[in-house]
C-alpha cells in the first residue's frame, strides 16, 4: 500500500472525505500507525487509526468509516510543535464517558515513540544531500513500513526502500546509504508525466535551498548523525507477505557499489554520471 500525501480520501460509500495530510509511524517497531485528514468535515485536522484505512486504489485512500462516523473521530492539532504527537491529539469530541478518556488515549497508541511525518519532512544520505519525502509504502496486513517515496528538486521521484532508514525525526529522515550509492542505482527516474528528468534529483550541496545542514537541522544533530547516534530505527525488510512488486524497483549497476542495499530507482540515471565524467576526462584543445 502506498500513501503519498495529498492523495484524495473516500469515506464508505465513496463520499469524499478530505486530502491526506501527514502519517504518524512508530519509529520503534517501523510501523505506520494512523493517517491524518483535512477534511471539509471539520475545521481541525482528523486521526484515523491504520485500523480503519482499507487500502489504496487509484491513487486515493479508502477508509471503513461513512462521512457521518468520521465526525466522531479524534482530532489532531499538528501545530502543536512544542509537544510529542500524543499532546496534539484531542478526544472531546469523541462519543465515550469522561472516565473512560484515558483507556480511549491509550487504545489510540499514539505514545512517545511515534514521529509524524508530512510533507515538510526531508530525507537525507549519509553525505547529507537531500530529497523531500513524498510518501510512505506500507505492507499488509501488519503496516510495517516498506519504503520512502522521495522527490528531488528537479521533480524526479524515486522509492527508498525501509532498510535504509537509520535515524527517524519530523524534520529529517536519515539514510544509511551516501549520494553516490544512489546515483549507482537503475533505472533512471521519471517524472509523473512519464518524460525523464534532465536534472538530478540530489543536490548535494547541502540543504535544498542552499543551506548547510549545520543551518537546517542544527549542528547538535548533524554531529549526532555523524557519530551515528541517536534514534535508531530498527526496521523490517523491503517487502513481506501481501506486499505487490514494485516496477518502480530496480537493481544496482554496480553490486559492491551499493553495499547490501536492495535495488530502488535511483534519483539520478547513471548514463547521465558516465556523460559528466567523460567530458571531464577529455583532453582540452
Amino acid at each position: 500500500m502506498q500513501i503519498d500525501f495529498e492523495m484524495p480520501v473516500i469515506a464508505d460509500g465513496g463520499l469524499d472525505a478530505g486530502v491526506l495530510d501527514r502519517v504518524l509511524v512508530d519509529r520503534e517497531r517501523g510501523v505506520l500507525t494512523h493517517v491524518v485528514l483535512r477534511s471539509p468535515l471539520a475545521s481541525e485536522e482528523l486521526l484515523v487509526s491504520m485500523d480503519l484505512v482499507q487500502g489504496t486504489t487509484g491513487g486515493q485512500l479508502r477508509l471503513r468509516p461513512g462521512r457521518d462516523e468520521l465526525l466522531a473521530l479524534p482530532r489532531y492539532y499538528d501545530g502543536r510543535t512544542t509537544v510529542q504527537p500524543a499532546g496534539r491529539v484531542d478526544t472531546s469530541l469523541v462519543p465515550q464517558p469522561p472516565e473512560r478518556r484515558q483507556e480511549l488515549e491509550e487504545a489510540l497508541g499514539v505514545t512517545e515513540d511515534t514521529v509524524e511525518l508530512g510533507p515538510e519532512t526531508r530525507v537525507m544520505t549519509a553525505d547529507e544531500a537531500e530529497v523531500q519525502l513524498v510518501g510512505i509504502g506500507a505492507n499488509d496486513p501488519g503496516n510495517d513500513i516498506s519504503r520512502l517515496r522521495v522527490r528531488g528538486p528537479a521533480g524526479a521521484e524515486a522509492d527508498f526502500p525501509a532498510s535504509w532508514i537509520e535515524v527517524m525525526r519530523e524534520d529529517v529522515v536519515a539514510l544509511t546509504v551516501t549520494r553516490d550509492d544512489v546515483l549507482r542505482l537503475r533505472p533512471a527516474p521519471r517524472r509523473r508525466d512519464g518524460n525523464l528528468a534532465d536534472l538530478e534529483g540530489l543536490s548535494g550541496m547541502g540543504g535544498l535551498d542552499g543551506d548547510t545542514p549545520e543551518e537546517v537541522f542544527g549542528a547538535d544533530f548533524v554531529e549526532e548523525l555523524r557519530d551515528k547516534g541517536g534514534m535508531v530505527l530498527n526496521v523490517p525488510g523491503t517487502s513481506g507477505p501481501g506486499e505487490a512488486a514494485d516496477s518502480r524497483v530496480g537493481e544496482p549497476v554496480d553490486a559492491g557499489a551499493g553495499a547490501a542495499v536492495a535495488g530502488v530507482e535511483g534519483v539520478a540515471g547513471v548514463e547521465a554520471v558516465e556523460a559528466v565524467e567523460a567530458e571531464r576526462q577529455r583532453p582540452s584543445r
